[in-house]
């Protein structure tokens, strides 16, 4: 977060273990229509030539088989057994690799009539042309006359000693009308933390955002001090806010934000330096203490200690793939978040070539940490090329894609770390005395931002949820300032637009 309200009238300037995929109960209600499509199994795919079960680790994704394609014109299918009609909507996805120079391969679908023949205009594909997997998806719709359909893994023309591999190929029914994208998150302001709001408050907060499918309630509780410590005034009513949260609704998680915006300071000359105070062992020590308290002892309501779930670090202004930050994120994860599973950074975007966080090293923040939430609000102004919802669209779009593929399948454990983008919902900004507009919900708003993620995703981006900055405004609870209905666009576009759209 750039940006954090100290007072409704005042803007300072800051920038603010589930499983990756949805399985158990949501998998059930809309399963795999795809007969071994892990591999894992002798069955299902009929050979076409140069077509193989995998048993090598190297090239398996999950599991312990993976699919071997190498020949010309190669490949196999897959007739999928239950009866379709036109009309239908499907999303079929998969990983997929290359081995060999301008190798490619594809993953496709036919839709067949009766007899079995193929429709034209029935069929959809994607190829992958890279050595390392890939995710990607295909959604289509079954053309008239369609009662089965076809999936099949093809190679056009093999390359000397190159091969296809493909795994973990899903296909599942687009058909979801309720509560599609479920894993998401918002961000709370700090003076509900800092006194104690009343159960009944606390109760209407959290059951909106259950109402709005949100599952990480970022909740922020102030600024850290130059040596890694927070006054536990600011957090005074946090243990209230847990104990009737979870009493409300015990599926969402409360994530406390740790904010600090000292990382970069003027020197003499005007230019931006790191602080030397960040990132010492008094820092990482003090800091250490703080979230082992409020995350693995808990602070006291009569009596009774109450946790949070796990912590969001939004350590500003960002330094170009900062080696200090990184030490201090494993520093944490060794003591106090050893064992944690909602361990997230809100992290940097970049509309320009040079990014202040590479790929290399956004992968090894992912490493550490279990959801990385990339700050993508805020672009405007200073000659900025965001300045039409188009351009804010391609944007999300790319930066999305970027971070995806930078993630790729790295993270704690065995579990890849989860990708939640941050979307704005909040009032126009400028600076006045510059005349410089930072924000403007006309450019950048949800519904442009939810385009560019669902592009994002439609080109292989792999995305756990999104983010909404900031839930007081998206909710309407500020309304001195603008009525409840100001929002009403951004809140009907959220729900159909991403919640409830498959």
């Amino acid at each position: 977060m750039r940006r954090k309200v100290l007072s409704f009238f005042v803007i300072l300037l800051i920038m603010a273990n589930a499983a990756f995929y949805q399985q158990t109960a949501e998998a059930d209600a809309n399963p795999n229509l795809l007969e071994n499509g892990d591999f894992e199994k002798g069955t299902a795919w009929e050979d076409w030539g140069g077509f193989s079960y995998l048993a090598d680790a190297k090239h398996v994704h999950q599991g312990k088989k993976a699919a071997k394609l190498t020949k010309s014109e190669g490949g196999a299918g897959n007739l999928v057994s239950v009866t379709v009609k036109e009309g239908q909507s499907f999303v079929l996805s998969g990983y997929g690799k290359t081995i060999g120079q301008n190798q490619t391969a594809l993953l496709g679908v036919e839709c067949l009539d009766p007899n079995g023949k193929k429709i034209p205009g029935g069929r959809s594909t994607v190829s992958f042309s890279k050595e390392d997997y890939q995710k990607k998806e295909i959604r289509f719709t079954a053309v008239p006359g369609t009662e089965k359909l076809l999936v099949y893994i093809y190679v056009i023309q093999a390359v000397p000693s190159g091969a296809a591999y493909f795994d973990d190929l899903v296909l599942q029914s687009a058909s979801c009308v309720a509560d599609c994208q479920i894993h998401n998150a918002t961000f709370l302001s700090q003076d509900w933390f800092d006194t104690k709001q009343s159960p009944a408050d606390i109760q209407k907060y959290v059951k909106e955002m259950q109402q709005y499918r949100i599952e990480y309630q970022f909740a922020d509780i102030g600024m850290l001090d130059d040596s890694g410590q927070l006054n536990v005034k600011n957090y005074a009513g946090l243990g209230s806010w847990i104990r009737s949260s979870k009493a409300t609704d015990p599926n969402q998680k409360v994530v406390i934000i740790l904010n600090y915006n000292k990382r970069m300071l003027p020197d003499s000359d005007g230019e931006t330096v790191p602080n030397p105070k960040f990132g010492t062992s008094t820092f990482n020590t003090h800091l250490d203490v703080l979230v082992d308290q409020l995350v693995n002892k808990g602070v006291a309501v009569d009596g009774v200690l109450y946790k949070a779930d796990g912590v969001h670090i939004d350590f500003e202004s960002f330094m170009t793939d900062d080696p200090a930050l990184l030490q201090t994120l494993k520093y944490l994860r060794a003591h106090a978040l050893k064992n944690n599973a909602y361990f997230s950074i809100s992290s940097p975007v970049n509309y320009s070539t040079t990014k202040t966080w590479s790929s290399a090293y956004i992968q090894q923040i992912a490493q550490v940490v279990n959801q990385i939430n990339p700050m993508l609000y805020d672009q405007m102004g200073w000659s900025s090329p965001i300045d039409d919802p188009a351009s804010y669209e391609q944007f999300w779009k790319s930066e999305v894609l970027r971070y995806s593929q930078a993630i790729g399948s790295v993270g704690p454990g065995s579990t890849p770390s989860q990708l939640v983008p941050i979307a704005p919902a909040y009032e126009r900004r400028l600076i006045k005395e510059h005349l410089i507009v930072y924000h403007d919900p006309y450019v950048e708003n949800l519904a442009s931002a939810i385009s560019g993620l669902r592009s994002a995703i439609s080109q292989g981006a792999r995305v756990h949820g999104a983010a909404i900055f900031w839930w007081p405004t998206f909710a309407g609870h500020y309304a001195y300032l603008y009525p409840e209905s100001y929002y009403l666009v951004d809140q009907e576009n959220w729900t159909t637009l991403w919640v409830n759209s498959p």
